[in-house]
């Protein structure tokens, strides 16, 4: 039997493509499962789901018509009806699931950027849904089709098709409601796209406010909206693997129900890109470790910088360079105090706000630190430590003057001592605390009017002889904080 050059191109082309979606998904799904467990963040979690439901549908790309039976005449067809039953069901699968879970994924997106929700709350009260619709929806269609026995031959795959092609009726042995499933597949990816596309408008819309916004916030809140552009950015970029995956089989499908023919030069666009989405992703994915990678490697050619993206992120370090110390993170280009793995980043808002719950009955003085205080880990991203080159210079100003000061106040007591003064100095004296002095004139009150000169003098000497009460004191005082 011979073969035209169209079946021979759409028999061949969707193994290639679906096999380079297949790798790009394999590596997300490694990268996820190995190298960020524990999966903590919802993010991760979705593209692992994504990731999965892209490897199902890439599978049966690359196997195209090989489960088709030989009978109905494509090009290297081999199979039976129970293997073109099985690719159909993986097939429907596999296709639905994807592009709901793009519509999860930008669901997330518009939950962070535009309504600012806290990751805690996503994963309560919004990740549950974004896991469960794709995966039901797409089971309860697939399983839908087995008894309706709706896979056959198709064109170059098994999917929901008439059997034998062209029948209607009573003439058609299988696959009787086929149109009617077409539909629902069709109006299921549809409502996910148009989704899709208004998550992004609303998220257009925020990101258009940060901009007219930016020039009237302060450093931090500018360096927040800049994060929530670069979310933005690449979450179009997610959308737009969506729409390169759907657009020329979307449109060949409606070329088809309006003319009733078939467009060679789309049946051949549709299998390049319906196979792809998961190397798009793959490549949308691993955009961010490029550009970290080339901020900090900015002499590597870009062949270079793509191998160092495509290693895990605790590996990634310019080549020749000499092995790091146990403990530091192998980046280049890192400032001095970021060489530490973010994994074992401490929180900014660490120690005064974490001390241990026995503290308060056991304070363990030592000097001027005290043992029972701990520190919170928390994993954040490095640019959130990263503080704009003005930020750094205001703040190294302000740590020259303290030094000043302290150096000052150690001239001062030094002074006081070789003149034989007898007035000890308080550490904090330099800088009036306006929460000291009306705790002071609080306690004045209630001691009847005490003189200020007497609380002054006694004050420093009853915490030195009591670290209990101290240590009260200062967990009463954090707790007054948060």
């Amino acid at each position: 039997m011979s073969f035209s050059p169209t079946q021979k191109t759409l028999a061949i082309l969707p193994k290639f493509t679906g096999f380079l979606s297949l790798m790009g998904s394999l590596f997300i799904f490694q990268d996820v499962v190995i190298h960020k467990r524990p999966i903590s963040r919802v993010y991760y979690r979705i593209m692992l789901g994504l990731s999965c439901s892209d490897m199902i549908a890439s599978t049966v790309n690359i196997f195209s018509t090989w489960p088709i039976p030989p009978d109905s005449g494509n090009f290297l067809a081999s199979g039976t009806t129970a293997t073109c039953t099985a690719q159909g069901f993986f097939n429907e699968l596999g296709n639905l699931a994807t592009p709901l879970y793009n519509a999860s994924l930008c669901a997330y997106y518009v939950l962070i950027i535009r309504q600012a929700w806290s990751e805690d709350r996503i994963r309560v009260r919004a990740e549950p849904f974004m896991h469960a619709i794709p995966i039901l929806i797409a089971l309860t269609i697939a399983i839908l089709g087995l008894p309706f026995t709706l896979y056959n031959n198709s064109g170059w795959l098994c999917w929901i098709a008439k059997y034998p092609k062209g029948c209607s009726g009573s003439e058609c042995t299988r696959g009787v409601h086929a149109d009617i499933f077409r539909w629902v597949h069709y109006a299921i990816i549809w409502s996910a796209i148009i989704g899709v596309t208004v998550g992004m408008y609303l998220i257009y819309l925020k990101v258009k406010s940060f901009d007219r916004r930016e020039a009237e916030e302060n450093n931090e809140e500018v360096a927040r909206m800049e994060r929530s552009k670069k979310v933005a950015i690449q979450s179009a970029l997610f959308v737009g693997a969506l729409y390169l995956t759907w657009s020329f089989t979307t449109v060949t499908r409606i070329y088809q129900v309006t003319t009733g023919n078939n467009s060679t030069t789309l049946l051949v666009l549709m299998a390049i890109f319906f196979p792809l989405q998961g190397f798009f992703n793959f490549l949308v994915y691993c955009r961010p470790r490029y550009l970290r990678c080339k901020s900090r490697n900015p002499n590597l050619s870009t062949r270079k910088l793509l191998w160092l993206a495509l290693q895990p992120e605790d590996h990634t370090k310019r080549r020749g360079q000499p092995a790091t110390r146990e403990g530091q993170t192998p980046y280049v280009g890192r400032e001095e105090s970021d060489q530490r793995s973010s994994r074992d980043r401490r929180s900014i808002t660490q120690s005064y706000y974490s001390v241990d719950n026995n503290f308060a009955k056991y304070p363990h003085n030592t000097g001027d630190d005290y043992t029972a205080i701990n520190t919170v880990k928390a994993v954040a991203d490095e640019n959130d430590y990263r503080l704009p080159d003005k930020e750094k210079s205001d703040r190294a100003g302000k740590s020259d003057d303290a030094s000043d000061a302290d150096d000052v106040t150690k001239e001062t007591r030094l002074k006081s001592v070789t003149e034989g003064a007898k007035v000890e100095l308080d550490e904090n004296s330099d800088a009036p605390d306006h929460d000291e002095e009306d705790q002071r004139a609080g306690a004045e009150h209630e001691d009847g009017g005490a003189a200020k000169e007497e609380s002054n003098v006694q004050q420093p000497e009853n915490n030195a002889a009591n670290p209990e009460n101290q240590g009260e004191e200062q967990m009463h005082d954090a707790g007054a904080s948060t």
